[in-house]
């Protein structure tokens, strides 16, 4: 009979730890999800947060008339995969077919866009596997229209599960689209005579390069610039940093908000990226892309080699 009792007080015992650990457990796991949630709710949001669209947002927006996905990747990897209806557009289009390097006009643009079916009312959503959407992306919002970058680009649509699509998507129509100089709400390119004339006034100016560190210390750079290479500003899921940490990015090399910043690459492709960064994301108001250093800068004016 004691034999019995002390068992019954033993397995009573036993079933008390187990459940006063499991509470335990369970309330670590309930203040480390409270401990995240606080952490998101207290971080600073995006200045324009509208100017990004989740995986998770574009997956239900899927068959909306006036939805217009583009993917600027190259066609043969488009084929392999990409999102469901998105239209493979050609990135070499935003060129100037006689000015290597800088943007092309916007009536080409129209002729060229439309073809793919298109509307300049159309709500656009760009992505890539790096940073060529930007491209797209910067030329599009200087003309005021409704157009999104895809957070992470096609890999946060693949990490997440959703389905592809193969082959070639197009239309079968012709789009309306149409951008004119009447139609520009901000003149966000800058021309070589004002890079120039900025270096003149460093504590008004600051001037990024946004090609790689060894681009910009081998091959040279315009003297002054500081080097913030575009994938600086992403995580390695390949969704933007947050606010937090892009404004000590830039602060650190004394890019702030109360001077003009001037942003160059070769083709003003990641420089196109730094400025949604800087734009949309950070609140910066006065920023510019100067997409001439190929073609004039690089060989007719002065470059530094190194860093600063």
């Amino acid at each position: 009979m004691k034999f019995k009792r002390a068992l019954i007080i033993g397995i009573t015992l036993i079933l008390l730890i187990f459940l006063i650990s499991g509470c335990n457990r369970a309330a670590e796991m309930d203040s480390a999800n409270l401990k995240a949630a606080i952490e998101k709710t207290e971080a600073k949001p995006y200045a324009h947060p509208e100017s990004l669209v989740s995986a998770e947002q574009l997956k239900r927006l899927l068959g909306q008339p006036n939805l217009t996905i583009i993917d600027t990747r190259s066609r043969d990897i488009y084929e392999q995969g990409h999102i469901p209806g998105a239209i493979c557009f050609n990135i070499k289009s935003l060129s100037d077919p006689n000015r290597r390097g800088r943007f092309t006009s916007p009536k080409l643009l129209s002729l060229t866009i439309r073809e793919y079916g298109i509307n300049s009312t159309d709500h656009i959503v760009v992505y890539s596997d790096n940073y060529s959407h930007a491209r797209l992306w910067f030329f599009l919002n200087m003309y005021g229209l409704n157009v999104q970058m895809l957070d992470g680009g096609i890999d946060q649509w693949l990490v997440n599960g959703y389905e592809t699509a193969g082959g070639r998507e197009r239309r079968p129509y012709l789009g309306k689209f149409k951008l004119s100089d009447e139609q520009l709400k901000e003149r966000a390119i800058i021309e070589t005579a004002d890079v120039a004339a900025a270096l003149e006034k460093p504590e008004e100016n600051a001037i990024v390069d946004a090609r790689s560190p060894e681009e910009y210390s081998g091959r040279g750079h315009i003297p002054g610039a500081v080097n913030i290479p575009w994938d600086q500003l992403i995580k390695e899921d390949q969704k933007f940093k947050t606010t937090e940490d892009l404004e000590k990015i830039f602060s650190e090399q004394e890019v702030t908000p109360d001077k003009r910043v001037i942003i160059y690459s070769d083709n003003a492709t990641r420089a196109s990226y730094v400025y949604f960064v800087l734009n949309k994301l950070l609140g910066y108001n006065n920023v510019k892309v100067y997409d001439g250093f190929y073609l004039y800068w690089a060989r007719e004016k002065p470059l530094l080699k190194g860093t600063n």
